[in-house]
C-alpha cells in the first residue's frame, strides 16, 4: 500500500490508482495500478508486491479479481471468485472485462474500492498509439467532439475514421495470425491502408538472436512484390534504428542534415521515411520501414505514432510465433523420443511408427488431390495433417505395457519352451531305450537264452526301438515345421494330430504325454505366432495407447489424436477391435492410418518371425482385405495409384 503523494512523480508508469475504502478492520489506502494487478486475500509468491493488492479479508478469494491495462483503458475482471466482484451494484461474470472510468466504484466481496485515473504521458517516451473502444451506450456521454475534430474538414474526419478502423483491424487480425508469412502479408496490407502517401514498405526480421535482421517482405503501393533478398535499403537509417532502438521520422530527407548526404538515401531518392523498431521487452526483433520518393512531407508525427502502434502489435505477434514454434518443436521432440524409446524394446520393428507416419501423411496429401466422387469433399488442413502424423507416430505407444517376451515372440513356441520340448524328446528316447534293454535283460534272466537266441531277441528289440525313435524324429520335425508362424490362415498339420495322446514310459507303470496341451495349442495357431491369450495382450496396446494419449492436454488443433490412434485396428464390417466400430463410425484419418499400418507390417525388413513381402504381394493381401469389407477400398486405390510408400 502507498499514500496518494507517492503517485505524483514524472513519467507515465503509473497512470491510475485504486482507493480502498477502509472499515471493519480494513485500513483505508491507495494502490498504484500498473499493466496488471491482482486483487486477493493472500500475497502470491509468483507476483511482485507492486502487482498484487492484498486485502486481508477472509471473504475474499486468494485470487479474487484483477485489473488489466490495454492502451489507456483499465479493465476489471472477476477471477471466478466465490463471493463475486460488483460494479455499480451488478455482479461481474467471470472472464468478462469491464472498462473502468475515473471515479467508478466497485467492490470485491463487499469491500468497496474506487478507481481513479491519472493519465500523464511522459514527454520523452517513444511515440505510441493510444486507442479506445467506444460502444454505442457511451456515445450519449461523450458530448461535443474535441476542438481538433470539430474544426476538421469532413475529409479529415473520414480519414481519421478509416485509420481508427484500420488500427482496430490490425489488433484483431494480428491476434489470430499463426504464421510469419501471413503476418507479413497482413502487415503490408495494413500499412498501405493506414498511410495513403506510402510508396514502399519493408519488413526486416532477425532469424536468430544476435544476427542482423534481413528483409523478409518488400512491396510497392501498386502491388509489386520485390524480392526481399535484392532489396536495397538505407544502411544509415537501419543502423540508427537498430543501434539506438528508436524510431526515425525524416521529413524532406534530402535536406535533412542527418541523412541528406548519405549515398544510399540519394541513390534511392527517399524524400520522406518512417522506420520503427520491433521492440519487445527491450529486445529488437527487427524493424518496419515506410518511405516515399515523391512527397517530402508525406509523414507526420501522428503517422509515426500509428506505425509505432502497428510495430508494437507485430512484435508481440512475432514473439507469440516464436513461442508457438518452440512449443511445437518441444512436442515434436517429445513424441519422437517417446516413439524411439518404445521401439527400442523390439529392435526388429524399429522404424515402423516413423514409416507409417510418412506413408499416412503422403496418402492424406494424395487424397486431397483425388478426383474419385467419394473423396471430392475430403480435404486436410495443415493442422489435420499434423494431427494425423502424431496419431500415426503414437498409434503403438501402448506396447510399453506388453511383456517383452510376448512383444518379441518370434515363433509359436518361445525359444525356451522349444528347447525344453527338444530335451523332452531326447528324454523320451532314453526312456524307450531303457525299457527295451530292460525287457531284453528280463527275458534273458527268465529263459536262460543261448547266445544265439539272445542276439536274435536283441536284434528284434533294437529294430522295434529304431522304428519308435524314427517316429519321435518325425514328430519333432513336424513340430519344427508347425512352429514357424504363418502370414495367412493355414490348416493344422495332420502330424500334430497324430502325436496327440502319444506317451512315453518314464518309469514302471508311469507314462507321460510327449506334447503337453499348452504346447499343442500354441503350435495349432492358424495365423501368426501368438496364442489367443498372447494376442489379447498384444491387442490391449490399442486401449493402453488411448489411455495414455487422453492424458495429454492436446490443443484444439490436435484434439483428435487419441481417437485416430485408437481406431487403427478397427474394420469397416465391425470385426476389428477394440470397439468393433463400423463404417462411418471410423474416421477418414483412421482409415488412412489402418492401410499404412498394414502395408508396413507386411513389407518391413525381415523379422525373426517372418520374411519381408514384396510390395506387390503386400498390396494383393490388402486388396483381399478390401474385398472382404475390412479396409476402405477407395482410399486403398489412392494409396496404390499415388504409390504413397515410395513418395514418402
Amino acid at each position: 500500500m502507498q499514500d496518494r503523494s507517492a503517485l505524483s512523480h514524472s513519467g507515465d508508469s503509473v497512470s491510475a490508482y485504486v482507493e480502498v475504502i477502509g472499515g471493519a478492520g480494513i485500513p483505508s489506502s491507495i494502490f498504484a495500478l500498473h499493466d496488471e494487478v491482482v486483487i486477493g486475500r493472500e500475497q502470491q509468491d509468483s507476483l511482485d508486491t507492486e502487482r498484487f493488492l492484498c486485502i486481508p479479508e477472509h471473504t475474499i478469494s486468494r485470487r479474487h479479481a484483477r485489473i488489466r491495462r490495454r492502451g489507456e483503458t483499465f479493465y476489471l475482471e472477476d477471477l471466478h471468485s466465490f463471493n463475486g466482484s460488483f460494479i455499480l451494484g451488478n455482479r461481474l461474470r467471470p472472464g468478462i472485462w469491464y472498462p473502468l472510468r475515473d471515479g467508478d466504484e466497485f467492490s470485491v466481496s463487499g469491500v468497496p474500492l474506487i478507481f481513479h485515473s491519472l493519465v500523464v504521458p511522459a514527454q520523452d517516451s517513444m511515440p505510441t498509439v493510444i486507442t479506445k473502444v467506444v460502444d454505442a451506450s457511451e456515445l450519449t456521454r461523450i458530448g461535443e467532439p474535441p476542438p481538433d475534430i470539430k474544426s476538421a474538414k469532413e475529409g479529415d474526419v473520414e480519414r481519421v475514421v478509416r485509420r481508427l478502423h484500420a488500427m482496430a483491424q490490425v489488433s484483431i487480425a494480428l491476434g489470430v495470425v499463426r504464421d510469419q508469412a501471413t503476418l507479413t502479408e497482413k502487415i503490408m496490407n495494413f500499412i498501405f491502408e493506414l498511410f495513403p502517401q506510402a510508396e514502399r514498405a519493408f519488413i526486416l526480421l532477425r532469424r536468430t538472436e544476435g544476427e542482423p535482421p534481413v528483409p523478409v517482405a518488400a512491396r510497392r503501393r501498386d502491388g509489386t512484390v520485390e524480392d526481399p533478398e535484392r532489396v536495397v535499403l538505407s544502411r544509415t537509417i537501419v543502423r540508427q534504428v537498430l543501434e539506438r532502438k528508436q524510431s526515425v521520422l525524416s521529413v524532406d530527407t534530402l535536406s535533412d542534415r542527418h541523412f541528406g548526404a548519405q549515398v544510399s538515401i540519394l541513390a534511392q531518392a527517399i524524400r520522406s521515411v518512417m522506420c520503427v523498431p520491433l521492440l519487445l521487452a527491450g529486445e529488437c526483433l527487427g524493424l518496419i520501414q515506410v518511405d516515399t520518393s515523391s512527397d517530402p512531407t508525406a509523414f507526420t508525427e501522428q503517422d509515426l505514432e500509428m506505425l509505432t502502434g502497428v510495430c508494437a502489435e507485430t512484435a508481440v505477434a512475432l514473439r507469440n510465433f516464436q513461442l508457438y514454434t518452440d512449443i511445437e518443436k518441444l512436442l515434436d521432440g517429445f513424441v519422437r523420443a517417446s516413439v524411439q524409446a518404445i521401439e527400442e524394446r523390439d529392435p526388429a520393428t524399429a522404424g515402423h511408427s516413423f514409416r507409417v507416419a510418412n506413408f499416412a501423411e503422403q496418402l492424406a496429401r494424395s487424397v486431397d488431390r483425388a478426383d474419385a466422387p467419394p473423396l471430392r469433399h475430403v480435404s486436410f488442413s495443415k493442422d489435420q495433417l499434423r494431427e494425423l502424423r502424431y496419431a500415426a507416430l503414437l498409434h503403438d505407444f501402448g506396447k510399453v505395457g506388453v511383456r517383452e517376451h510376448v512383444l518379441r515372440k518370434e515363433k509359436k513356441l518361445h525359444s525356451a519352451d522349444m528347447r525344453l520340448l527338444e530335451q523332452r524328446f531326447k528324454y523320451a528316447q532314453a526312456c524307450l531305450e531303457r525299457r527295451a534293454y530292460r525287457r531284453l535283460a528280463d527275458l534273458h534272466a527268465e529263459r536262460s537264452m543261448t547266445m544265439e537266441d539272445f542276439l536274435a531277441e536283441r536284434a528284434k528289440i533294437e529294430a522295434d526301438l529304431q522304428q519308435e525313435v524314427g517316429r519321435l524324429e518325425h514328430f519333432l520335425a513336424a513340430i519344427r515345421r508347425a512352429n514357424e508362424p504363418a502370414i495367412s490362415h493355414t490348416a493344422i498339420a495332420a502330424d500334430l494330430h497324430d502325436m496327440v495322446g502319444y506317451c512315453y514310459p518314464e518309469g514302471e507303470g508311469v507314462e507321460l504325454p510327449l506334447v503337453e496341451e499348452p504346447e499343442f495349442l500354441a503350435l495349432s495357431v492358424a495365423k501368426g505366432c501368438l496364442t489367443p491369450e498372447e494376442r489379447a495382450e498384444i491387442e490391449s496396446h490399442v486401449v493402453d495407447s488411448y489411455s495414455f494419449l487422453i492424458l495429454i492436454p492436446w490443443t484444439r488443433d490436435l484434439a483428435q489424436v487419441p481417437a485416430i490412434a485408437h481406431g487403427h485396428h478397427e474394420k469397416l464390417d465391425g470385426s476389428g477391435y477394440p470397439m468393433g466400430l463400423r463404417g462411418s463410425q471410423i474416421s477418414t484419418q483412421t482409415r488412412i492410418l489402418t492401410i499404412c499400418d498394414i502395408y508396413d507390417a507386411l513389407t518391413a525388413g525381415d523379422r525373426p518371425y517372418k520374411k519381408a513381402l514384396p510390395a506387390e504381394q503386400a498390396l494383393d493381401i490388402i486388396a483381399a482385405e478390401c474385398r472382404a469389407g475390412h479396409v476402405d477400398g477407395t482410399l486403398f486405390d489412392v494409396f496404390v495409384e499415388s504409390r504413397a510408400w515410395q513418395a514418402a
